[in-house]
């Protein structure tokens, strides 16, 4: 059963120990132990990295501090805009306040997500690839949130799809497929430190040889459309 009003209050009247009407992340855990429901809940709200994504996903304002009305929404499970939630802790990622979240700072919020994920650097990888307008390897919050809301895996129109797949490759943003870019994404996606490279040099050789229609050593769009066309 979950707590009530008033117990939730009495929690947080008790954690808010200077009295400013927020939580800091220490008084925000002393809450979350004190209202856990059994044993199991208490060890789940000793966990530093479940709490800190826990607390960005409902700080509406991004102090990185609770209000009652914001806790009292996480615990009693009150209709919230998800999208606003997933916004929050996308943001709250941004470590450095700079306005774009590195791979780095990318990686430490997946594996706050799910820290058994043995795929975090390729979903990573992914994420960069697919929303580095630039070529910075650093990409927007807004541009990951989109992404993680539009962009998952759903029935898409396959000229979208292409576009992605495209977006992905073509790693320096010019328009262009490059053998070596070609090479690169195959490497990554075997996911194998071990990976022959003389298997995926021929590999790459391979594909651009039979997609390359006007043979200047690389794929534009209309190139890589039609390769993934035919696979």
């Amino acid at each position: 059963m979950a707590p009530t009003k008033e117990a939730i209050e009495k929690a947080f009247a008790k954690a808010d120990t200077d009295d400013n009407g927020k939580l800091s992340m220490n008084e925000f855990k002393a809450v979350m132990i004190e209202l856990a429901e059994d044993e199991e809940e208490r060890e789940q709200c000793k966990n530093e990295g479940f709490l800190n994504m826990v607390m960005m996903m409902v700080d509406g304002d991004g102090d990185k501090m609770l209000t009652c009305d914001e806790l009292m929404n996480l615990i009693n499970d009150n209709e919230v805009d998800e999208t606003q939630m997933l916004s929050n802790m996308v943001n709250g990622a941004d470590k450095d306040g700079d306005g774009y979240l590195t791979a780095s700072e990318l990686k430490a919020m997946m594996m706050q997500m799910d820290p058994d994920d043995d795929d975090v650097d390729m979903t990573v990888n992914m994420i960069i690839r697919l929303c580095d307008t630039d070529g910075s390897k650093k990409v927007k919050p807004e541009e990951v949130v989109s992404y993680m809301t539009n962009g998952g895996p759903k029935e898409k129109d396959p000229k979208e799809e292409a576009k992605m797949m495209f977006k992905m490759f073509d790693s320096n943003k010019d328009g262009f497929i490059s053998k070596k870019e070609l090479a690169g994404f195959l490497k990554e996606m075997a996911g194998d430190d071990d990976e022959d490279d003389s298997m995926i040099r021929m590999m790459s050789n391979v594909m651009l040889a039979g997609a390359d229609e006007d043979e200047d050593g690389k794929l534009n769009y209309e190139e890589f459309s039609k390769m993934m066309d035919d696979q």
